[in-house]
């Protein structure tokens, strides 16, 4: 797990590559603490370069890629750069030291290739040798080997850029379900990438602003990140699955999508001897998407909120673990909670369950308000962006934890609600689904045993109602109409609300669609990526490498996403086919849960109990925005929180992160 980054100087004029470069690469630090390194080149001759945190070794080898030269020392005169920060994972020897080259392609790597010793093999048997034990050098061969088409072939998380210098091109790319992150920013002076929009703000007299669009959305309409240009203008995100081709000669940049993602869309039977194998096929893939996660040559660790997909994977590596003695997970699993000091969301207890039934060591991380707004201004720091909910503050607890007590990779259960079906939205899809295919027997069934369900039938009435708005009345309204359904808009002046078209979605995540093409919409589109960017911002904060299986082996994901609907919800049991499959493997009263919490706060207590911090902030801070009728908000503020107007109280909590985002970033 690392930070990257690349430029290249499109004008040829005079710049301070080897400056911005150094700039952009060291504001990536965090993500790699353990190895630093350079390549630019000047007529197509590369010059390798470290800096003051490159590993010690490295100076003193014979590799095409050894630095030779201190990045702060060279002179102006380069017109493409790849930089790397290194967090040491698979082989911790020079020997993996980034960016790596073979023959004229180079490659600065952000991820894990976990299929990376039968890729290395399969290479082998194709006449290919190697010089290091790491993941990166066999992505950079099967590069060479295969060429984009080498992305089919990955089992993983990655973003990356190679340079080809023989093709005189980059070739950027992301992982399918965006577990990596990666952007890139282009003017007419330069192209430049990066692990986080920080590192391009390093670039100077670039024309990164706030951007409108995105501040309406997370103001108004309560969402963040729904376009691949976020709250940084002209700054854009490569979406999950895709790739970039850019011609250097001819300054064109192509974007393109190298993966989709298909489902079974018949309602099937239930068959009694399908659910046999279904249930034993999916227990051998995910042990071995967990086994897949354990390379690993510093120790691994596990978070455990204490539902069943972080329940489950602690359970099977335990398991892994009394059969194969690793090394890296030590004679005692170290397992991490966030807790609190609240009944209601507190999942202590659920937690301590698996700890006994493991025997595992288990570090809680505890979480409280008054913590929470002394580390808001970093979390917003490394997030890039305000903060969305409470939530990702205990997230980064855990991780915070983990790299206290030495934990430096962490396997976590995101990506099990999206793959085998955890959300309320998700039985409404099933129900409707069961209308539509006049099931009406199936329905009943599932009606009878809803109780077991996250979601209710009056939840479901009202589901339909919602969608039934959503198809018959018109998309956009006026700014008065807008005041009257959402409350919170009043505070808004009128120059967002003007400048951005006023969407209402009536059906909210309630898209009767059927099951699995709603799965597939949580899964490739923005719900699970951003969960995945809150992630991988949050543990690299601390330096921790979080690896998901349930959100990025392709061997369980397709297999999942192959089984009809009608296995995956049944006798109102959400998630039917990861319980099934945990039989015997998870504490019954786990497996059996009915409510889902995830990393769960007590977010309107919490807002209550530091109302007053939050309202120094914003008297402090609103001076900076020109969206927000802060003295209103404030005039407001007693009663708000002296009532039960959680919406006002969400809003005013977005409103503060936002402030404070502009102000950490000076925008």
């Amino acid at each position: 797990m690392c930070g990257i980054t690349a430029i290249v100087n499109l004008k040829g004029h005079q710049m301070p590559l080897p400056e911005v470069i150094h700039q952009m690469t060291n504001s990536l630090r965090h993500r790699g603490p353990d190895d630093e390194g350079y390549v630019l080149f000047k007529d197509n001759e590369p010059c390798c370069a470290g800096g003051k945190d490159t590993q010690p070794t490295a100076w003193h080898t014979k590799f095409p890629y050894t630095p030779t030269s201190d990045i702060a020392e060279l002179s102006f005169d380069f017109n493409i750069a790849l930089g790397h920060r290194r967090l040491s994972v698979i082989d911790l020897s020079e020997a993996a030291h980034q960016p790596m080259c073979n023959d004229e392609v180079w490659i600065t790597l952000n991820g894990e290739i976990y299929n990376y010793i039968e890729l290395r093999n399969e290479l082998i048997a194709l006449g290919h040798s190697f010089i290091s034990q790491s993941d990166t050098e066999v992505l950079l061969k099967a590069y060479t080997a295969w060429g984009v088409e080498c992305l089919q072939k990955l089992n993983g998380m990655w973003s990356f850029v190679i340079y080809d210098k023989k093709k005189d091109l980059l070739f950027a790319s992301r992982d399918r379900f965006g577990v990596k992150p990666l952007y890139y920013y282009r003017d007419e002076n330069l192209l430049a990438f990066a692990s986080e929009q920080k590192a391009l703000l390093q670039i100077p007299d670039n024309n990164i602003k706030e951007n409108p669009a995105a501040i309406f959305d997370f103001l108004f309409l309560n969402q963040i990140e729904m376009q691949p240009e976020g709250f940084f203008k002209n700054v854009f995100e490569l979406m999950p699955a895709h790739y970039i081709i850019f011609d250097i000669k001819q300054q064109k940049l192509s974007v393109n999508k190298y993966y989709e993602l298909s489902f079974n869309p018949e309602l099937e039977a239930y068959d009694a001897g399908k659910q046999v194998e279904y249930v034993r096929k999916t227990r051998k893939l995910i042990r071995e998407a967990i086994n897949i996660r354990l390379r690993s040559d510093i120790p691994v660790g596990f978070c455990l909120s204490g539902g069943i997909d972080s329940s489950s994977i602690v359970c099977l590596a335990s398991e892994i673990s009394k059969e194969n003695k690793l090394s890296q997970l030590g004679s005692q699993l170290k397992t991490f909670t966030a807790i609190n000091q609240t009944t209601e969301y507190n999942e202590a207890g659920w937690a301590e369950m698996v700890v006994k039934k493991t025997d595992t060591e288990w570090i809680k991380a505890n979480c409280t308000a008054g913590d929470m707004m002394q580390e808001l201004p970093k979390i917003i720091y490394h997030q890039d962006i305000p903060l969305f909910s409470t939530s990702t503050y205990a997230q980064y607890k855990v991780m915070q934890a983990a790299a206290s007590h030495g934990i430096h990779i962490l396997i976590d259960g995101q990506g099990g609600d999206e793959l085998f079906a955890g959300y309320p939205p998700f039985f409404s899809a099933y129900y409707t689904e069961l209308i539509c295919r006049l099931q009406w027997k199936t329905l009943v069934a599932e009606f009878k045993n809803i109780a077991n369900s996250p979601t209710s039938l009056a939840i479901f009435s009202k589901s339909l109602v919602k969608y039934g708005l959503d198809k018959i009345l018109p998309k956009q309204f006026s700014l008065a109409f807008a005041k009257q359904i959402k409350a919170e808009a009043r505070y808004l002046k009128p120059e967002l609300l003007s400048k951005n078209k006023t969407t209402v979605n009536f059906a909210g995540e309630y898209q009767l669609i059927g099951c699995n093409p709603l799965l597939k919409d949580y899964f490739t589109k923005v719900y699970l990526k951003n969960l995945l960017r809150w992630e991988d911002r949050c543990s690299m904060t601390f330096s921790v490498e979080s690896r998901t299986p349930f959100s990025d082996d392709i061997q369980l994901i397709e297999y999942i996403f192959g089984i009809s609907s009608t296995y995956k919800i049944r006798n109102g049991w959400s998630k039917s086919l990861l319980r099934n499959a945990m039989e015997g493997i998870l504490p019954d009263a786990i497996k059996n849960r009915t409510d889902k919490m995830g990393f769960s706060t007590p977010q309107q207590l919490w807002l209550k109990q530091v109302n007053l911090q939050m309202k120094e902030k914003i008297t402090a801070l609103h001076h900076l925005d020109k969206y927000v009728n802060a003295e209103l908000l404030l005039k407001d503020w007693d009663s708000i929180f002296n009532g039960s107007n959680t919406k006002a109280q969400d809003f005013a909590f977005r409103y503060m992160n936002y402030l404070m985002w502009k102000d950490i970033f000076k925008k």
